[in-house]
């Protein structure tokens, strides 16, 4: 394998994108623009959905109010569920620009094409971060009953077993008797040894398994766990690599941030003295609105230039004599 340069990807993605026949700008705002549409459309339907169950009182229109109350999960469901096979398709139109061929609207229903193994992989992979979090916060609440941080958990097990009665529905009592500070106290003194632990080990997991959706939109053939499994086998050793290329756009990661901190803007105002003088609910909405049409315009500027840089990466560490065509 050649000498890893993180800075010779992101100028032979940033060739690859000016020299593409179809304007990676003009994919990347498509693609960006009907993500952030229809994000903005649900937000909406959602609110009409929630003051129509709010306006369905009595038990009259309990069943107008059912009806309205699954339709909102409904959506919420099929958002959270579409939205990762449209991402895989700029994945694959990522691949296509490392590899200088072309890349057209056409190749952003790529993961939908392939919904079956696309699917099998957002399974396997939350499977996986599932139970590694469940391990991690078992070895955390072991770690936390061996220091003195726990001795109010272990007065409540005092209690529990003198009570004599060792079941849910004690416990739930017990804890319910408690009030707001303690139960803070026992909180905050829990939260570092769950969350730490858990971080530990997703951060090293997450980069181990970057690779599997640009394994799969590559090769889908092969099936997600394949993805899943070659992502591992590619990643060994290069986690380093790749952290260093995800620092050379430490810049943009933190622009996406502050664009995600503008959703909120109607709620950060007013905490710094500034009124904004309009309906909260139309300020929200403004605020959301305003941070699509700003992920939008961040994502046409750059995205293309940075996911290429990453598909780049992807085929640097593939065998340099066959590496898979899309």
């Amino acid at each position: 394998m050649s000498e890893f340069k993180p800075k010779s990807f992101i100028s032979e993605a940033g060739n690859a994108v000016a020299s593409a026949s179809y304007c990676p700008k003009k994919l990347t705002l498509l693609h960006a623009g009907i993500a952030s549409a229809a994000s903005l459309i649900v937000a909406l339907l959602t609110y009409l959905l929630g003051t129509g169950i709010g306006d369905t009182g009595g038990l009259s229109g309990i069943g107008f109010r059912s009806a309205l109350e699954t339709a909102q999960s409904m959506l919420e469901i099929g958002v959270s569920i579409l939205g990762p096979f449209w991402s895989l398709g700029f994945v694959a139109a990522a691949l296509r620009l490392a590899r200088r061929q072309q890349a057209t609207p056409r190749t952003l229903l790529s993961g939908f094409r392939q919904w079956a193994p696309a699917l099998r992989l957002l399974l396997l992979e939350g499977l996986i971060y599932l139970a590694v979090v469940l391990v991690a916060m078992q070895i955390g609440s072991f770690l936390y009953m061996m220091t003195p941080f726990s001795a109010q958990i272990t007065a409540l097990t005092e209690q529990l077993v003198a009570s004599g009665t060792m079941d849910t529905e004690a416990l739930n009592q017990l804890i319910a008797q408690l009030d707001y500070d303690t139960l803070m106290s026992i909180f905050w003194s829990m939260l570092p040894f769950m969350a730490i632990p858990s971080v530990v080990v997703i951060i090293p997991l997450s980069y181990r398994l970057r690779l599997a959706e640009f394994i799969l939109m590559d090769a889908p053939q092969f099936g997600a766990l394949y993805a899943i499994l070659q992502s591992f086998r590619l990643m060994k050793k290069n986690c380093l690599r790749l952290l260093r290329l995800d620092l050379q756009f430490w810049w943009f990661f933190i622009l996406e941030v502050l664009v995600q901190v503008l959703c909120y803007g109607d709620l950060i105002l007013p905490l710094v003295g500034v009124e904004l003088g309009m309906n909260g609910v139309l300020a929200s909405f403004l605020f959301y609105a305003l941070a699509l049409v700003c992920q939008v315009g961040l994502y046409v500027w750059k995205k293309p230039q940075i996911i290429t840089s990453y598909a780049l990466f992807y085929n640097h560490l593939l065998p340099r004599e066959n590496p898979e065509e899309m």
